[in-house]
C-alpha cells in the first residue's frame, strides 16, 4: 500500500468558478434611489448613461420625491449652445471636481445633458413667497408653467401662457410674474416693442432693476420695459457685473457702479469674449472664451470656453474685494458657436 501524498503542485486543478462579486443594481430600487437622491445631481447626465436602469431610476419622479423628502438642494449652473452642424441647442451643466488632497485645487468642466434626459432638465425656476414657479426650458415650444409650494411636492399646472414659448425667462414685479398676475391667475399680453427693439434671438436674461424691466439678448441691443408707462426704450450702457475692464458691483447707496478690487490678474486673462456673469452660490460665476492658437494639422480655429468662480468680500472701507476661487477651461467649441443662454437653478 502507497502511503505517499502526492504533492500539491502535481495535483490537478480544478476550474472552481468564483462566486458572483455583488452588484449595486442587485440591491431593491428603494436602496437605491434612497443612494442616488444623496448623490450630488452633476453626476446624473454620466450616470443616465450608464445601463437602462439607472436610465429609469433618474428620470423617475420617485428620485425627485427622495431628494425632496431629505431636503437636498444644490445650485446648478446650465448653459445653453448653439453649434453649426445641430439644428437644436446643446444644453450643458457645470461640473466641479474637488481634489481630494488638497481642498483649494479644484478643476471643472461643461457636462453636456443628454437629450433624452433634458426632458426632466433644466427648469426656469421663480421663486414668489412660498410658491415656487416653474417654465421649461428645452424644445419643442410650450405654453406650460408649473407651479408648487414650497413644503409640497407635487407640482400643478397654471393656465397656459398666450403663446407657446421655448427657453423661457421670468422675472416678478408688482405681484406679477411677467405677465402672469397670480392672484387674478390670468396671461396679459405686453405692449409690442416695435421693429427696432424687437428680439429676433433668444432672451438670455430678464433683471428688475428699479422697479424697470431690463431684458437682454443676444442681438446687441438691450432693452427695459417701464410697467407704470407701458413702454419699451433701448437702453446704451450694459448692466452686467462685469465689463471688459473689470468686474464691476453696483452701489445702491451711491447708485453708482464700482470696480471690484483684486482681480488684475484675471482681468487680463479675460479681457475679451465675456459671455455671461451670474451669481452662483452666493459668489460670482464668469464666463468667457477665447481663441485657440491653431495648429499646423488643424488650421481650423476653435474657442475655449473658461469659467471662473470669485468670492466677494465688502471691507469696512466700502471697497469690495474679490479672490479668484478656480479658473479652467471648461469647454472646446467650433469658432462659430453661439452661446444662447445660462440658467442657475436649484434642485
Amino acid at each position: 500500500m502507497n502511503t505517499e501524498v502526492e504533492p500539491p503542485w502535481k495535483r490537478k486543478k480544478t476550474n472552481v468558478p468564483s462566486p458572483p462579486l455583488p452588484s449595486f443594481l442587485s440591491l431593491p430600487d428603494e436602496i437605491v434611489l434612497n443612494c442616488l437622491s444623496r448623490i450630488s445631481k452633476m453626476y446624473y447626465p454620466k450616470l443616465f448613461l450608464v445601463s437602462k436602469t439607472f436610465h429609469s431610476l433618474i428620470l423617475s419622479i420617485e428620485l425627485n420625491y427622495a431628494r425632496f423628502l431629505h431636503k437636498i438642494k444644490e445650485p446648478f449652473f446650465n448653459v445653453c449652445l448653439q453649434f453649426p452642424n445641430n439644428p437644436l441647442p446643446s444644453w450643458f451643466t457645470l461640473w466641479i471636481k474637488h481634489d481630494l488632497i488638497d481642498t483649494e485645487k479644484k478643476k471643472s468642466k461643461l457636462v453636456k445633458i443628454p437629450s433624452s434626459y433634458a426632458s426632466r432638465s433644466p427648469l426656469f425656476i421663480l421663486t414668489v413667497g412660498s410658491e415656487i414657479y416653474a417654465l421649461q426650458q428645452y424644445y419643442p415650444p410650450s405654453t406650460v408653467m408649473l407651479v408648487k409650494n414650497t413644503g409640497t411636492w407635487p407640482w400643478r399646472k397654471t393656465p397656459n401662457m398666450i403663446v407657446a414659448r421655448a427657453n423661457a425667462v421670468a422675472c416678478f414685479l408688482h405681484g406679477k410674474i411677467y405677465d402672469f398676475d397670480i392672484k387674478t391667475q390670468i396671461w396679459e399680453p405686453l405692449p409690442d416693442p416695435g421693429p427696432e427693439l424687437r428680439f429676433s434671438s433668444i432672451i438670455k436674461k430678464v433683471e428688475v432693476i428699479q422697479r424697470k424691466i431690463y431684458v437682454r439678448s443676444n442681438d446687441n441691443k438691450d432693452s427695459v420695459y417701464d410697467p407704470k408707462k407701458r413702454k419699451w426704450n433701448v437702453i446704451n450702457h450694459v448692466l452686467y457685473s462685469c465689463r471688459p475692464r473689470g468686474c464691476l458691483w453696483y452701489d445702491t447707496e451711491s447708485k453708482e457702479w464700482k470696480l471690484v478690487k483684486g482681480l488684475s490678474s484675471l482681468n487680463q486673462n479675460r479681457r475679451d469674449g465675456l459671455i455671461e456673469t451670474v451669481k452662483y452660490g452666493g459668489k460670482l460665476l464668469i464666463l468667457w472664451d477665447k481663441v485657440v492658437q491653431p495648429r499646423r494639422r488643424c488650421p481650423l480655429q476653435d474657442k475655449n470656453i473658461w469659467c471662473a468662480l470669485i468670492a466677494l468680500e465688502k471691507r469696512p472701507s466700502g471697497q469690495v474685494w474679490g479672490k479668484v476661487e478656480w479658473s479652467n477651461v471648461v469647454l472646446t467649441v467650433p469658432n462659430s458657436y453661439v452661446f444662447l443662454r445660462s440658467s442657475v437653478i436649484r434642485a
